[in-house]
């Protein structure tokens, strides 16, 4: 037997040319065990054991452990080919430190973004949180924290707080009615109902692409979208009853559409256009982003699609709710509360307003037009 399994972690024992060779592979998994027995059996064979650890075999090792199957399996395995581009897979994890991921850093603060099938260059260069989330947040600390931890390899200390590029305030924004209007104006009519359905929930870009024969959750109490998984269980969207009415008469369209088609052909998500001949084809997420970001550009609007709708929903819910932060968490989909404070001050702005309503006088009114001009301007 190759691997065998003690306590929580397994293990490895076989012998090559009469020399007998067993410890621990540091791992909870047996298909990570199997590997790095494997990568243990070529070295001995070679006569190389316990050659140092690569950051490429860290990587596919931890990838296996904690990425494959999850939802953002294939953004990780993006960050990974940067992440890669950038510090060559042959290097030693034990020889990373400080300095090479500097370097990695700043030679990735000037690769402009690339998007599209033929990978366009955009003419923009990634912000300082892409860069972060690229080569420290998803990717390098988590692989040098896991072989540490689990593959027993042996590691520099690395200031990680001092490595990551400053990052802008979190800055929460809504649109005004007319802005919204604007937007949607630009956009063909057949991304307009994304729109609203994202200023309203709040969900992410991918998110509301949601499979809806495994996403969509229908009962008399009202219709649930479970759109990913989060550590204390499923984030769950609450639709309204209106929204559930017309949700359900769009998956109705396109399962009709999907009888006797070929699985290649179906309609997955909700989102489709119809076309002049009475079919049917899908809107692909990166097809709205772009024509949201062209949408936004016509209407002079200074915004980013996805992620400002985002904040737009919280900020909405929250003013409307008179400062309820619990709900705006869980419609968000938060973790923690700290994360949903950022939109404390929208409250803090709404009592300001009933303040000065009560206590009406030259100045609170001159105050009260200020605020407003200056909520017009953040929006």
């Amino acid at each position: 037997m190759p691997v065998y399994k003690r306590g929580d972690i397994w293990w490895y024992d076989f012998t090559v040319k009469g020399e007998r060779f067993r410890g621990s592979t540091g791992a909870r998994s047996k298909e990570v065990a199997v590997k790095l027995e494997r990568r243990e059996y070529d070295a001995a064979l070679l006569g190389d054991l316990h050659k140092p650890l690569t950051l490429e075999e860290a990587t596919d090792l931890w990838f296996t452990a904690r990425k494959v199957g999850r939802k953002d399996a294939v953004n990780t395995a993006r960050r990974i080919k940067i992440l890669l581009r950038h510090i060559p897979g042959a290097t030693p994890l034990a020889d990373i430190g400080a300095r090479t991921i500097t370097e990695a850093m700043n030679a990735r603060r000037f690769e402009p973004i690339l998007r599209g099938k033929n990978r366009k260059d955009t003419g923009k260069l990634p912000t300082n949180s892409t860069i972060n989330r690229d080569l420290i947040d998803s990717t390098l600390r988590p692989i040098i924290r896991y072989a540490s931890r689990n593959l027993e390899a042996k590691v520099k200390d690395i200031p990680w707080s001092d490595l990551r590029l400053s990052e802008p305030r979190g800055v929460v924004i809504w649109f005004t009615d007319e802005q919204i209007d604007a937007w949607a104006a630009h956009m063909p009519h057949w991304h307009r109902p994304i729109l609203r359905f994202m200023l309203r929930y709040g969900v992410r870009l991918r998110e509301a692409f949601f499979d809806f024969d495994e996403a969509i959750h229908d009962s008399p109490a009202g219709m649930d979208i479970y759109t990913r998984d989060r550590k204390n269980g499923p984030h769950v969207v609450a639709l309204l009853d209106e929204d559930a009415r017309e949700m359900r008469a769009r998956i109705g369209r396109a399962r009709a559409f999907n009888v006797g088609r070929p699985a290649s052909e179906q309609l997955t998500t909700p989102w489709f256009r119809e076309m002049k001949d009475g079919s049917l084809r899908p809107i692909h997420w990166r097809g709205f982003q772009s024509a949201s970001d062209l949408a936004l550009d016509r209407a002079g609007i200074n915004a980013r699609p996805a992620h400002d709708a985002r904040h737009h929903a919280g900020t909405m819910l929250l003013r409307l709710s008179k400062g309820d932060l619990a709900s705006v968490k869980e419609l968000l989909g938060h973790e923690a509360i700290q994360s949903t404070m950022r939109y404390a001050h929208t409250s803090r702005d709404d009592l300001r307003t009933a303040l000065r309503h009560a206590y009406a006088t030259p100045e609170a009114e001159d105050a009260e037009n200020a605020s407003k001009n200056n909520d017009q301007k953040t929006a």
